[in-house]
């Protein structure tokens, strides 16, 4: 072959290869012209008419158009749809078919529903019971419009490829949207702590008695009460799930209280940690009565550590259906017959023997005159609104009050366990610091007394009295401490005549 014949094949195979490469991009614009037409008439006419659902007449000409918000797109905006936009068919809010609504349409539909959701109960079960309200007692807020704003928006927004997805998703199942369900929590704990006691046990402390010179421990109870918090999480569990219109019961979320004081705690009181005696008159039957009720009200308490306690709270209210008696009291320093007369020396014992096992006292009064069975500045004074004995279990175990009244006498006993050191003693010491006379007798002719009536008070010496505790150890004094200081009034010998007619 020769060179002219290789130029001439070159040049032929040359013009081959451009014939080749023109065909092949005139192909490719083709199709890609196709493509765009296709997505063109997809776009412009088979979506928009199928979301849509229906075309708008241009109020200049007698053409359909479609509804859009003339973007590359071609989806509708967010306030068109709301205005003037339909649901897509298997659309579901809840249980709520809101397929083929419009905005208000489906707002409605929802609102009825939601109504009846309200009306629903939510009950709360334990293993000791249960506690019923309804979701709208509890709270419960829907956020349902933005949902409604979701359904519409479905199939209609982003891409063409990413609506035609959405609506290929509808034509196999219909799609439910769940709008977010909120409770009141604040609202709904404060229900359960106060109305839910049937699904709570409070927890009961081991106690103690005393019988024939021992002491019985009594056991404690585990209590049962609900975990608030995590609770609340399991309610708003059921909410965030698709809701059906049935009501709902919770397992309640429980938790074990433990008792204050377990039978361990007392099996620490095993020492006498102070005892003091008063002796009564025992011809006055009625203020005898008195002392033996009032007595029997102390006996037997046990006073945990921390707790306080209040003599009046314990033996009040003095009426006969408490078990009291008129008798002698003092009432404005004068002596009168009072509805429990002689309490006063149930108190006063206890008091001592407070003293003795060196408790706080948080509260004491003297009384207006000086008594005759204990020292002076040694006594203890209660009366209904304004005077009471308190104090408080300041050791770290339990105490027991051990108290009885008879034969002429009161004794007032306190069990604990003992920390002081054995070589520590105290004693108590009562110093008369002013002594104030009486001054001349008073006879008053009294209005309220039925004629013939003479009631006489005799004469008092008026004292202002210390009481010292002195400390011991190992026999020598180390410290005094004062204890308190009383003022008693200075009151003459009164004699009142009455004058009142019968």
């Amino acid at each position: 072959m020769n060179e002219e014949e290789r130029r001439k094949r070159k040049k032929k195979k040359r013009r081959r290869k451009i014939r080749l490469y023109i065909r092949r991009t005139v192909f490719l614009f083709i199709c890609v012209g196709l493509i765009g037409g296709i997505y063109f008439l997809i776009d412009h006419f088979l979506i928009d008419g199928v979301i849509n659902g229906k075309l708008e007449k241009n109020e200049n000409s007698q053409d359909s158009t479609l509804i859009s918000d003339g973007d590359n797109n071609n989806s509708m905006s967010r306030d068109e749809l709301i205005h003037s936009g339909t649901i897509c068919d298997g659309i579901y809010l809840d249980e709520v078919d809101v397929s083929g609504l419009n905005y208000d349409e489906a707002v409605e539909a929802y609102e009825k529903y939601l109504k009846d959701m309200g009306k629903l109960k939510l009950v709360f079960k334990d293993n000791l019971g249960t506690y019923s309200t309804t979701f709208s007692e509890a709270g419960l807020k829907v956020d349902y419009e933005s949902v409604v704003c979701d359904a519409l928006m479905f199939g209609k927004n982003g891409n063409i490829l990413n609506r035609y997805k959405e609506i290929q998703m509808l034509k196999s199942d219909h799609i439910t949207l769940t709008p977010e369900k909120t409770i009141d929590e604040e609202k709904l704990i404060e229900m359960l702590t106060d109305e839910a006691d049937d699904m709570k046990k409070t927890p009961v402390s081991s106690t103690m008695t005393r019988s024939d010179g021992n002491f019985v421990v009594y056991p404690s109870e585990e209590g049962l009460g609900i975990d608030y918090e995590k609770t609340i999480v399991m309610v708003n569990k059921v909410l965030e799930k698709t809701w059906k219109q049935k009501d709902v019961t919770i397992a309640a979320v429980t938790e074990v209280i433990e008792p204050a004081y377990s039978e361990e705690d007392f099996y620490g009181v095993d020492s006498l940690l102070g005892r003091a005696v008063t002796d009564y008159n025992q011809k006055n039957k009625d203020r005898i009565g008195n002392l033996i009720v009032g007595t029997s009200k102390i006996a037997d308490n046990v006073v945990l550590p921390g707790q306080q306690f209040s003599v009046y709270d314990t033996v009040a209210p003095f009426t006969e259906e408490n078990g009291y008696l008129n008798a002698g009291q003092y009432i404005n320093a004068e002596l009168v017959d009072g509805m429990g007369g002689g309490i006063c020396q149930v108190a006063t014992t206890l008091y001592d023997a407070v003293l003795e096992a060196e408790l706080q006292v948080d509260e004491r009064y003297p009384h207006s005159m000086t008594v005759s069975y204990v020292e002076k500045g040694m006594d203890a004074a209660i009366a209904e609104g304004y005077e009471d004995f308190k104090f408080t279990n300041n050791t770290e175990y339990p105490i027991y009050i051990d108290a009885y009244a008879g034969g002429g006498s009161i004794s007032v006993a306190i069990y604990g366990h003992e920390t002081r050191a054995a070589n520590r003693r105290i004693s108590f010491e009562s110093q008369v610091i002013d002594t104030y006379e009486p001054g001349e007798d008073k006879t008053i002719y009294d209005d309220t007394l039925p004629v013939g009536t003479t009631n006489v008070t005799e004469a008092h010496t008026g004292y202002y009295v210390e009481v010292w505790k002195h400390i011991y150890v190992d026999g020598e004094e180390e410290d005094s401490v004062k204890v308190n200081g009383s003022q008693y009034s200075a009151i003459p010998k009164t004699t009142r005549i009455g004058t009142m007619s019968r």
